[in-house]
């Protein structure tokens, strides 16, 4: 997988965590594997257009962190992410987006590259 930049913001209780703000078909969500917490990039635009169907998309992909079957073994983030111990934890995300100059940008393997 090629890794795409993705405009995010640092949230969570010690800002450890990344969120988006897809727009319409437009921008990235993000994913991450529930066996050991890899963060993937998802570009909303090529889902739209390649396979709209996440799972059908990442049978037969494995997670480049651990290797396990990304069908099988994902969620989206940061609703759900491992913690440091390695249980999957949950998140509520805030529908406030926050301001652009708080943005950052990061690097994510893209899914669908």
């Amino acid at each position: 997988m090629k890794t795409e930049q993705v405009r995010c913001w640092r949230t969570g209780l010690k800002g450890e965590l990344f969120i988006t703000y897809p727009e319409g078909d437009m921008g990235h969500r993000l994913i991450c594997c529930t066996a050991c917490g890899k963060v993937y990039a998802v570009n909303v635009t090529k889902q739209l257009y390649i396979e709209p169907d996440l799972d059908a998309h990442l049978s037969g992909k494995m997670c480049i962190g651990c290797g396990a079957a990304l069908d099988t073994n994902w969620r989206y983030y940061p609703e759900h992410y491992l913690d440091e111990s390695g249980k999957l934890r949950a998140f509520e995300r805030t529908q406030i987006i926050p301001p652009d100059e708080e943005s950052v940008i990061e690097a994510f393997p893209e899914v669908f590259s």
